[in-house]
C-alpha cells in the first residue's frame, strides 16, 4: 500500500528529535489515509514497545523544550505530547498488536530510520480497510480482558466518526447483540474507563453527520441500559431525539447542555451526578467546554434533595457534632 508521504516526513522528524529508530503508529491517521481522499488528520498515535525507551524518548524530549503531560497509565503507559510543529502525540509503551479492539482498529504502520532515511510498513491482519469499505464493525479482541465500557467506548468512537449503520437489525447488529451481553452480565471495571467513554458519548454525538438518527439507534438498541442509564432514559426521549438543537449544535458542551435542559425535574439529579463524572477525565484529555459545563454544574442545587445533601445535612451536622463538644 503507498503511504502519505507527508505523514512519514512528519514521523521522521519525530524519530530524529527523539533519538528513536523505530517507532509505530496506529489510530485515524493510518487507516484514513487510506481509505478516504485528503483526510484530516488531527493527531499522531505512537508507540514504543519498550519502557526504558519511552521514558528516554520523554526526557529528550522536554530537554529540548518540547511539551509533555503527565504520564498516565490505564490498560497502558502514555502520555500526550505537544509538538510546535507536528501537533498532538499521544505516545505510549506497548505492542502495537495489542492496540485496538475491532477489526477496523487493528490496523498499523512501523516505521524504521536507516542511514537517515525512514521506511513505512503497512501492518493489516484483520482485514480494517476492507472493513471500512463494508461499514462492518467487529470485535477483534478478547472481551473479558478488555471490558464492556472500553469496548463500548471504542466502538462509539468508530462509529461517530465513519457514520457505520448500527439500526436494529443492520449490519453490526451481531457486535452492539455482543457489547450489550457483556453489559447484562454484570462484570468489575476499571473506574477510569466508565469515565473514557461517558466522555466518548458526547465527542462521538457531535462528530456523527444524522445525531437524530444517531440517538434513536442507540436508545432503540439499548446501548446505554446498563452502562448509563440515566442516559438510556433521555436517549429514548422523542423530546430530545426531535430537538432541533441537536442538528445544530456546535460543540460538545452545547450538547451537555441540550441533554440537560431535556431531563424531567425529577431525574435531574441523577443526570447532574453522572455527568459529574466528567470532572475525572485527564486534564490532558480535557475538552475545554466540558471542563467549563462541569464546573458550572458542580455546585448546583436543583431541587430538596440536593439541597439536603449538599447544604443541610453537613450544617446539621456541623451543628450536633459542636453541640456535643460543647456538653
Amino acid at each position: 500500500m503507498e503511504y502519505s508521504k507527508k505523514i512519514v516526513s512528519d514521523i521522521n522528524q519525530f524519530m530524529q528529535e527523539s533519538d528513536l529508530n523505530e517507532v509505530y503508529m496506529f489510530g485515524g491517521a493510518v487507516l484514513d489515509v487510506l481509505t478516504q481522499e485528503n483526510p484530516k488528520i488531527n493527531d499522531y498515535d505512537l508507540c514504543v514497545k519498550n519502557q526504558d525507551e519511552f521514558y528516554a524518548t520523554l526526557q529528550t524530549l522536554e530537554q529540548k523544550g518540547v511539551e509533555i503531560s503527565e504520564v498516565m497509565r490505564t490498560h497502558n503507559i502514555y502520555t500526550v505530547i505537544h509538538h510546535p510543529k507536528l501537533g498532538q502525540i499521544d505516545f505510549s509503551c506497548m505492542d502495537p498488536e495489542d492496540n485496538g479492539i475491532f477489526n477496523i482498529e487493528k490496523i498499523y504502520a512501523q516505521f524504521r530510520r536507516k542511514n537517515g532515511h525512514v521506511e513505512a510498513k503497512i501492518i493489516d491482519k484483520y482485514g480494517a480497510v476492507d472493513g471500512i469499505k463494508r461499514g462492518e464493525i467487529r470485535i477483534s479482541c478478547n472481551q473479558e480482558k478488555e471490558g464492556a465500557y472500553n469496548i463500548l467506548r471504542r466502538f462509539l468512537a468508530n462509529v461517530g466518526k465513519y457514520g457505520l449503520d448500527i439500526s436494529k437489525n443492520g449490519r453490526n447488529q451481531n457486535t452492539i447483540a455482543q457489547i450489550n451481553k457483556l453489559f447484562a452480565a454484570g462484570y468489575h471495571y476499571i473506574p477510569q474507563d466508565k469515565v473514557r467513554c461517558l466522555s466518548r458519548v458526547t465527542a462521538s454525538l457531535k462528530r456523527s453527520s444524522d445525531r437524530k438518527t444517531f440517538v434513536q439507534n442507540i436508545g432503540e438498541q439499548k446501548m446505554f441500559q446498563h452502562a448509563f442509564p440515566d442516559l438510556h432514559k433521555l436517549f429514548n426521549n422523542p423530546l430530545f431525539q426531535n430537538c432541533e438543537k441537536l442538528k445544530t449544535a456546535s460543540s460538545q458542551k452545547e450538547l451537555l447542555e441540550l441533554m440537560l435542559a431535556n431531563v424531567d425535574f425529577k431525574d435531574r439529579d441523577a443526570m447532574v451526578d453522572c455527568l459529574m463524572l466528567l470532572s475525572k477525565r485527564e486534564k490532558a484529555r480535557q475538552d475545554k467546554g466540558v471542563r467549563e459545563f462541569v464546573e458550572d454544574i458542580s455546585s448546583e442545587k436543583t431541587s430538596p434533595q440536593r439541597l439536603a445533601k449538599s447544604v443541610l445535612n453537613p450544617v446539621f451536622q456541623y451543628i450536633l457534632a459542636n453541640k456535643g463538644k460543647a456538653q
